[in-house]
């Protein structure tokens, strides 16, 4: 029986992810076929492929029956596949934008309610800042996090803020969720977000959203650099962000318009 061997007595996961592979294998194969290949019970296959179903990681097809894999492993696989390019291409966008604007940029993930960095590059004239990779700082404290949030259709938006715990880390950080809301709207329309010294003290960002092909925001690149010298080019920055954020969301196969 090969690697099936003494699938029935194996967990619920192992179970279903094997019939996923299987199915995948197979591109559309019977649920008594599935049973009889990989060594379960009739009702044990049937149960499972009902639920994979349910949850449209499998579809029927109406005439013959026979299932196939669903929606929602697409989404699943196409997402993969823009986290994968995501990482491999950002460098080279991060490394000219740092030569263009003389800060250092970044390229940040969501994380629950934070961003986590990922990714770095530094220009001759920048200032070293604190921030390592791996680091994880709250979404509303930080441009990379507005600039994400702001990126959201406007009631997920909302309702994440509803939720979120908006502790204070300067003076500047924005804790009221009214005021915050506000703040993302405008952000929105501009384009880009930006951190007025509301995560670390004497530090100002600027950042936009970087979407996959569906049009989702998956990631946020930013600029930053002392205060001073970031917030008295805001205008020139933020642009500067945007076109990047732009580019790689257009390397990711996202076309301006297509929105999730």
């Amino acid at each position: 029986m090969g690697p099936e061997r003494g699938l029935e007595q194996s967990g619920t996961l192992e179970r279903g992810l094997a019939v996923l592979e299987h199915v995948g294998r197979h591109q559309e194969i019977s649920t008594n076929a599935i049973a009889r290949q990989l060594g379960l019970s009739r009702s044990a296959a049937y149960r499972i492929v009902g639920t994979l179903k349910n949850l449209e990681y499998l579809e029927a097809d109406q005439v013959t029956g026979r299932v196939r894999l669903g929606t929602r492993l697409v989404e699943l696989g196409a997402r993969a596949m823009a986290a994968t390019d995501l990482h491999r291409c950002a460098p080279r966008y991060l490394a000219s934008l740092a030569e263009r604007s003389g800060e250092t940029t970044y390229l940040a993930v969501p994380d629950n309610d934070t961003m986590v960095y990922v990714a770095t590059e530094r220009s001759a004239s920048a200032v070293t800042l604190a921030c390592r990779l791996g680091t994880r700082r709250p979404q509303h404290a930080t441009s990379l996090g507005k600039a994400w949030l702001a990126a959201l259709p406007e009631p997920d938006r909302a309702e994440r803020v509803r939720r979120m715990k908006l502790d204070s880390l300067t003076l500047k950080t924005i804790i009221d969720p009214y005021r915050l809301l506000d703040e993302l709207a405008k952000t929105s329309r501009r384009g880009w977000a930006v951190d007025e010294v509301e995560n670390e003290p004497d530090v100002g960002c600027v950042a936009a959203a970087v979407r996959d092909h569906s049009g989702r925001p998956i990631a946020a690149i930013s600029i930053a650099g002392p205060a001073p010298r970031v917030l008295r080019r805001l205008d020139e920055l933020g642009a500067s962000v945007a076109g990047t954020a732009a580019a790689l969301s257009l390397r990711l196969g996202y076309v301006r318009g297509q929105r999730s």
